[in-house]
């Protein structure tokens, strides 16, 4: 009887054990579906057959009548292409009471399909406005001269734009592709998307994001001279516009759900990590417009660089992501991230020229805040300091009127990360056109004109925990020097200026070194610093 009784008890744990199991998959499927699920659009255009909106906005369209279908992503679309006997721009007009910024942020998502033959620039989508005759404001996405997509915003007087390859990002390679854009009004950021990925991030910070127009444009620029001649050469379909910015997981359901193509290219090392930080110089083209980039692209992906933190970045950011096959955040012009691994939250710290913050996520117990980092190259000391008549503490006068005035600043915004360090390690790298105070030593001076010198950049970084990984790695000054700049000239003053500064326990220092030679020739005055980690976790 005994024996009976514990057999029904176990048999009843067992029921109870598996109708738990069932109970979690069933509430973990709901919850994956309301975290994935993107909601109702306000626009939704799927082009079967007729032109209207499916989403919540009411809305006036304009040039309906009249128009190309063909076979679409799923069902109809709009035809513009070659083989259309009607190519028509289309204007949508919403309520002007009812205005995008008055949401968290727009998503707008397209599929389009172009010809691989044609040599021009198409306007696809967008919406734009002359501000007061200073300039254009709004935005659009368009093709490339190449073939592939191109992404524009403005506020009439500063401008963001994203131009990546055709070799990556094509849209003319007779495929259908889904590209399109979120922006967060609170963040002043933008994601970019290629066919469900992620691929960029674009700081915002100093846009003025209250300038999108009324009406969108589909097929044509609103300030194009001949409609007819400048109409895009190809077809659109499922276009969507929502009502706040959409995340990366939920673009990618939307992107699954009608492809299959979307796969996670990207390899994971998640056990350690490599760091990589790089004043390029001009774009990287000083030995050539294309030759330079591609011996940029080849020094870092020779050095196994995870995260690379470029400095005078002028246009090459884009290129050398999709050649890496990397994530790309464009913090300014001349500063931004590439990144091997997806791209979370960013942070808007000081001034977009000279530091940016965002967050490397490997996985979900993995993730590291990157901060790329370039400081005021004023005033310039190294004449001063090479006269021979130099004194330290004019040295530092002058360095605290910028650069450590400067730094001061970015420490005080990082603080809240920077006590995060246990959770989020913290890593600045970057350009920070100043001396250190670990070089310039009593042991070391004969090298400095006779001066040992207590840079400000250098000791407060120490001051707020920073560690310099690569004197660290090599603590003894006057036999590792790290030269990184110049390095094409050895008359004159010769110094560290390129650091890789972290901050918190779960990082341990593996090794760090410069990089000054290229096979054919380095591409620039900068030597990169590379600094690896493993995860103590």
């Amino acid at each position: 009887m005994k024996n009976y009784k514990s057999t029904i008890a176990k048999v009843k744990n067992l029921k109870t054990a598996l109708f738990l199991i069932v109970v979690f998959f069933i509430c973990s499927s709901c919850n994956k579906q309301l975290v994935e699920k993107p909601g109702m659009p306000l626009i939704f255009i799927d082009f079967n057959g007729e032109i209207k909106n499916t989403g919540l906005l009411k809305v006036n369209i304009r040039g309906d009548n009249n128009v190309s279908f063909s076979e679409g992503i799923s069902g109809s679309c709009l035809d513009l292409s070659v083989n259309a006997k009607y190519r028509k721009p289309i204007v949508v007009e919403k309520n002007s009471a009812n205005s995008l910024t008055d949401y968290p942020g727009p998503t707008i998502l397209l599929w389009v399909n172009t010809d691989k033959n044609d040599p021009y620039e198409y306007f696809i989508i967008g919406q734009k406005t002359m501000y007061e005759e200073l300039g254009i404001r709004g935005w659009s996405i368009g093709k490339s001269a190449m073939g592939s997509w191109t992404w524009w915003f403005s506020d009439g007087i500063n401008t963001a734009n994203y131009n990546p390859t055709v070799q990556r990002q094509p849209i003319n390679n007779g495929g259908w592709h889904q590209i399109g854009f979120s922006i967060d009004y609170q963040h002043k950021e933008a994601r970019l998307y290629y066919n469900g990925i992620n691929v960029a991030v674009i700081s915002l910070q100093n846009i003025d994001l209250t300038t999108i127009g009324t009406p969108f444009f589909l097929g044509n620029d609103p300030m194009a001279s001949d409609p007819l001649m400048d109409t895009f050469n190809g077809q659109i379909d499922d276009v969507g516009i929502w009502s706040r910015p959409l995340s990366p997981l939920q673009v990618k359901r939307l992107h699954s759900d009608i492809s299959s193509s979307n796969k996670n290219i990207f390899e994971k090392k998640p056990d350690s990590i490599t760091f990589l930080t790089w004043n390029i110089g001009s774009g990287g083209r000083q030995d050539g417009r294309y030759v330079g980039v591609q011996r940029v692209y080849d020094v870092i992906k020779q050095s196994g660089a995870d995260v690379v933190a470029i400095q005078e970045m002028y246009g090459s950011g884009e290129i050398l992501a999709d050649k890496l096959g990397f994530y790309y955040y464009k913090r300014s012009s001349g500063l931004g991230v590439l990144s091997r691994y997806p791209l979370g939250k960013t942070y808007n710290v000081f001034r977009p020229q000279n530091i940016g913050a965002v967050t490397i996520e490997m996985d979900e117990n993995r993730q590291i805040i990157f901060c790329p980092v370039w400081l005021n190259a004023l005033p310039n000391t190294r004449a001063y300091v090479s006269s021979g008549l130099a004194l330290p503490d004019s040295v530092v006068a002058r360095e605290m009127e910028t650069r450590g005035a400067e730094i001061r600043y970015i420490l005080w915004e990082l603080q809240t990360l920077v006590k995060n360090n246990d959770k989020y390690p913290l890593i600045l790298a970057g350009d920070f056109n100043s001396g250190s105070h670990l070089d310039w030593t009593q042991e070391n001076k004969e090298r400095y004109f006779g001066l040992v010198v207590d840079f400000p950049v250098s000791s407060f970084m120490q001051e707020a925990g920073f560690i310099d990984s690569y004197r660290r790695f090599y603590p003894d000054e006057t036999k590792h020097r790290g030269i990184t700049m110049p390095i094409n000239f050895t008359e004159g003053l010769q110094d560290r200026s390129d650091y890789i500064f972290y901050i918190g326990p779960k990082l341990d220092l593996i090794s760090s070194k410069t990089i000054d030679k290229h096979k054919t020739g380095f591409p620039s005055d900068h030597a990169a610093v590379v600094s690896s980690f493993k995860f103590d976790y």
